[in-house]
C-alpha cells in the first residue's frame, strides 16, 4: 500500500509540473490558508494546475521529508516534499477535483506492472469541505494532514 501511495505521488508530480476546520457552509480560501501556513513557517506559492483546475486556485506547500526509516545509516538530510491544496467554490467542486485526480492517477498506472486501485489512491489524499489536497511525494502522512487542516481558513 505504501508503494501505491508513493506511486500516486509520482503520478501527481507529473500532473503538477505544468502546473483549520469549521462547520456549516463556510468555505476556505487560498489567501487566508496561505497566510496561516506561512505564519506556521511553511514556504508556499500559488501555482497554476492545468490538470486539476478549480475556481479558488491552487496552493503549493513545501514540507521537509526526513531520511527513510529503513536507511538509518544514511546521512541525516531532508529533502523537499510538496503538498498541493486545490480550492473549489464549494464542496461539490472540490469533490469533482478529487474525482478527476483519482481518475488521472489510476489511468497513469494502466500500463505499469503494479496494480493500484482507486480506493488505495484515495487513502493518500484529503478532502475537507471545498479543499482537495494531496502530496507529490507519496501519501500524505497524518502529521502533514494535521498541519494542512489546522490552517484551513
Amino acid at each position: 500500500m505504501q508503494r501505491a501511495g508513493l506511486a500516486l505521488g509520482g503520478a501527481l508530480v507529473a500532473m503538477c509540473l505544468a502546473s483549520c476546520g469549521g462547520s456549516g457552509s463556510h468555505k476556505y480560501t487560498l489567501s487566508a490558508t496561505r497566510s496561516c501556513l506561512e505564519k506556521a513557517g511553511f514556504e508556499t506559492s500559488v501555482v497554476a494546475n492545468q490538470y486539476l483546475r478549480a475556481s479558488g486556485g491552487s496552493l503549493r506547500v513545501h514540507f521537509n521529508v526526513g531520511p527513510g526509516l529503513l536507511a538509518p545509516n544514511q546521512p541525516h538530510t531532508t529533502a523537499p516534499g510538496y503538498a498541493f491544496l486545490v480550492f473549489g467554490k464549494d464542496p461539490a467542486e472540490a469533490l469533482a477535483v478529487e474525482n478527476r485526480a483519482l481518475t488521472l492517477a489510476v489511468q497513469s498506472f494502466e500500463h505499469q506492472p503494479i496494480l493500484v486501485t482507486r480506493a488505495t489512491i484515495k487513502k493518500g489524499v484529503g478532502l475537507t469541505k471545498n479543499v482537495f489536497y494531496y502530496s507529490t511525494t507519496g501519501a500524505l502522512t497524518r502529521s502533514e494532514r494535521e498541519k494542512i487542516v489546522s490552517c484551513l481558513r
